[in-house]
């Protein structure tokens, strides 16, 4: 660009800025339907006018706030109803005295003040009363759980397998129960087994067999007192039953399988008929029969 046509466009631009410096400023024009953000957040519409989905404002006459706020604390959310039916009033006006419609009068001011007072009198008397009234007895403590009897191990026993078997039968009792083992008089757990066994002795000197069964029990934690095989395909499990007083006690074992059926007694024979005789006797008493 030559030299004349930069000169030309530079004074232009100084010409344009110097008569922008010398307007006025004026507000930027906005359509009819148009809501900047800001006017939005005021509430103000396109024309510069209020909300007019936004509800007036409730103006209330005078004493409603205050005979509002009094029934509020005395009736609760159902003030109301209750504030109509103490002060003889209908439910309509006291809606009318919320709304702002009318204002309530001096007589039912006095009388709400009036039952204001007395309801605040039997408030602070309950309260007194209920003050001077005995400590609440503490809650009975839970009951001492039973101490762990002292389990014996019997020479050549792992300790560490008859704690494993231990641990195992507490987590399948109750919390707070003590075991019933009294002595291990051995501990097997095979690295291959599936089954680990513990041979122990319970609490009326009885021999039992403690049962592990890794297959059924992925974890293998699940200790139980192992089936006594019997006859045939019979088998049963000791059962043994805890009692708060004794104690634990022995109960009927459990049975599985198929158990032979007693055998049916033999019926009743009904009593002779009295007309029957024997017929020896007949003749001996006939004389007709030899010595």
């Amino acid at each position: 660009m030559s030299a004349k046509p930069a000169q030309t466009v530079a004074e232009l631009a100084d010409r344009i800025a110097a008569s922008r410096a010398a307007a006025p400023a004026r507000p930027e024009r906005q359509f009819r339907h148009a809501v900047r953000g800001e006017e939005a957040r005021q509430g103000r519409r396109g024309n510069g006018g209020p909300d007019l989905d936004e509800p007036e404002p409730r103006m209330l006459r005078h004493g409603a706030a205050e005979v509002m706020r009094v029934a509020t604390a005395m009736f609760g959310r159902r003030w109301k109803a209750e504030l109509a039916e103490a002060l003889g009033e209908h439910d309509r006006q006291i809606r009318r005295w919320a709304s702002g419609e009318s204002a309530p009068d001096a007589r039912a001011r006095t009388w709400l003040l009036a039952e204001a007072r007395r309801h605040r009198a039997e408030l602070d008397a309950a309260i007194v009363a209920l003050a001077h009234l005995e400590p609440i007895p503490p809650a009975p403590a839970d009951p001492e759980p039973e101490p762990e009897p002292e389990v014996t191990l019997a020479p050549g026993v792992d300790p560490d397998d008859a704690a494993w078997f231990l641990a195992g039968l507490a987590r399948a009792l109750p919390p707070g129960r003590p075991t019933f083992v009294r002595e291990v008089l051995s501990a097997r757990r095979p690295p291959r087994g599936r089954h680990w066994t513990a041979e122990v002795r319970v609490f009326d000197g009885a021999r039992h067999t403690l049962d592990c069964d890794r297959g059924a029990d992925l974890q293998g934690n699940a200790v139980g007192l192992a089936w006594i095989p019997g006859e045939g395909i019979t088998s049963r499990q000791p059962c043994i039953l805890w009692d708060d007083e004794t104690g634990w006690l022995r109960g009927a074992d459990f049975v599985r399988g198929s158990q032979p059926r007693p055998a049916p007694a033999a019926p009743a024979r009904p009593d002779a008929d009295p007309r029957q005789v024997d017929i020896e006797d007949l003749l001996a008493d006939a004389g007709l029969l030899g010595n």
